[in-house]
């Protein structure tokens, strides 16, 4: 029998691992399962975060936020105890950049991953002023909280010296696998 799994499947885990998105979920998961986990690290970010997107809250705020939202949504999603805390580059790199293609997840449907990512690059410059034009067409998808956490998640990869351009890709990258698996998936089943 036969037990090897798809090339494209093998490829996807190799190239994540690569990039450090966890690869050991507490359980097989879907894309719904990967966004409840986003909305659920959203949930812990809004409860600290400004209220108003703007000012852009300092970097050192922004990183806290980011790694609040991180281990929120690895104490959901992670059955490791050592998965769950963000305190490293390793963990960083595992920990936010699963969450950032789970981020992805969330707000599929309602805004491109690109989109959002170029919100939240926005949100992290600091050149001033803000540049708003890519960020309100993501708050009129009622995403700007999305792209705001978004932005923390990756100021505070950045502060553990994680390649945040690389993480965002493979994340983007391993977004879009899913995404395709999860549409086989349902066709398959129509």
């Amino acid at each position: 029998m036969d037990t090897s799994i798809p090339d494209r499947k093998a490829a996807r885990f190799t190239a994540a691992a690569e990039s450090g998105v966890n690869m050991t979920p507490a359980r097989e998961c879907t894309l719904a399962d990967r966004a409840a986990w986003a909305d659920a690290a959203l949930e812990a970010y809004n409860r600290q975060a400004p209220k108003a997107l703007l000012p852009v809250p300092e970097l050192a705020e922004r990183v806290r936020l980011g790694v609040l939202a991180a281990e929120a949504m690895a104490q959901i999603a992670f059955n490791q105890p050592g998965d769950q805390v963000v305190d490293d580059q390793e963990s960083a790199d595992r920990v936010i950049g699963d969450l950032v293609a789970q981020v992805f997840c969330l707000t599929d449907g309602r805004v491109t991953a690109h989109e959002l990512h170029q919100a939240a690059e926005g949100l992290r410059s600091e050149a001033y002023p803000v540049k708003l034009d890519v960020l309100c067409a993501v708050a009129a998808a009622g995403a700007e909280r999305e792209a705001a956490m978004l932005a923390a998640l990756l100021d505070a990869a950045e502060s553990f010296g994680c390649d945040v351009p690389g993480m965002v890709e493979s994340a983007r990258d391993y977004f879009e696998e899913l995404k395709a698996e999860d549409e086989e998936a349902e066709a398959a089943r129509a």
